[in-house]
């Protein structure tokens, strides 16, 4: 049988807790060597491209599959399968799981780089990822005030008065992206921008700086001063990050990067000890996420039980049938000679 879980079914069911377990259990399976996760496929097209990301965690396997069109936008569908039996278990409107799987990743990148937590946040960005990740880290830390800049006022505006009254916190709109970073202990930069968005510059020294914007190598979100002050740079995949994120791309080819920084988030294990500021002025933390299909698995499966728990969802009944290996694989008899 197959469940079908909506957008509202998955804003339902993503308490805090959920998303948080699913992000740690997704870098745990790949610590653990439990993932596969062949890289994903762009089929370019005239009207925007297709994307296909296959993956398998643990006992579940499956595919995600995403749609742009250009000038009309994105549309996300998981499908998750049993690897036991390969039934098709769950089908997940999957745009509410992309962008909750990325805030829940970023949120434990953060509290890699800062557990400490942070009291001051700032934001590039207005939109449902701003959204999303605000919404996360505000449970995470106890943030007193955020600051936040996006190119245009009304939107920043009204995201500011939201996020005020829907958290309790001061979220204060200003004039200028490094107005929004400069004073803040932690940023995060939440963007679809073809151009570095804030001077690298402004960064108060020995801040951490989330940026999860560039995830295509014609975007960019980060210059590279901003490389070139990160003592490690923390990622969610090494391998796709170098092939697709396009600030980093840039970083790498420059020499902003050498390669050394990366560090996968996988790769860190207790005290975080390769997290790092380093001499000659490489005073920042900066982590850039790309995301993952093992995230987008890990989350589904989180769903998936909580759903059962909490009877949500709509039964879609067996969509795939089984084609049944025979029970014996005996040889064709000898054709006869002279037979037609």
């Amino acid at each position: 049988m197959s469940l079908f879980l909506g957008s509202e079914d998955v804003r339902a069911l993503a308490s805090q807790d959920v998303l948080m377990e699913a992000a740690r259990a997704a870098v745990r399976a790949e610590r653990e060597g439990t993932v596969v996760m062949p890289p994903r496929l762009d089929v370019d097209l005239p009207t925007g491209f297709l994307r296909v990301m296959p993956a398998s965690m643990g006992e579940v396997m499956g595919v995600k599959v995403m749609t742009l069109v250009k000038g009309l936008g994105n549309r996300y569908l998981l499908l998750l399968y049993s690897q036991p039996t390969g039934e098709l278990v769950a089908l997940l409107d999957a745009d509410e799981i992309t962008r909750l799987r990325t805030a829940a990743t970023t949120a434990l990148a953060g509290q890699m780089l800062a557990p400490g937590g942070t009291s001051r946040l700032g934001v590039l960005g207005s939109g449902f990822e701003a959204e999303s990740h605000l919404r996360l880290l505000a449970g995470v830390w106890p943030i007193q005030r955020v600051t936040v800049y996006s190119p245009t006022r009304e939107r920043r505006e009204a995201f500011a008065a939201r996020m005020s009254e829907e958290l309790g916190v001061s979220v204060v709109a200003v004039d200028r992206p490094e107005d929004a970073v400069c004073e803040a202990e932690v940023s995060v930069l939440a963007t679809k921008a073809t151009a570095p968005v804030v001077d690298g510059s402004a960064f108060p020294p020995g801040a951490v700086v989330l940026s999860i914007g560039s995830t295509r190598p014609d975007l960019r979100e980060l210059d590279r001063d901003a490389f070139g002050r990160a003592g490690a740079l923390l990622v969610d995949d090494a391998t796709q990050i170098r092939l697709e994120s396009g600030d980093v791309i840039e970083a790498l080819g420059c020499g902003a990067l050498t390669g050394d920084e990366i560090i996968s988030m996988a790769d860190i294990e207790g005290d975080g000890s390769r997290l790092v500021r380093r001499e000659g002025g490489r005073d920042l933390l900066a982590f850039k996420s790309v995301g993952t299909a093992v995230q987008d698995l890990a989350l589904a499966g989180s769903m998936l039980e909580a759903a059962k728990v909490e009877g949500r969802g709509r039964e879609l009944g067996e969509l795939t049938s089984l084609k049944a290996f025979a029970l014996s694989s005996g040889n064709f008899p000898p054709v006869a000679k002279g037979a037609a």
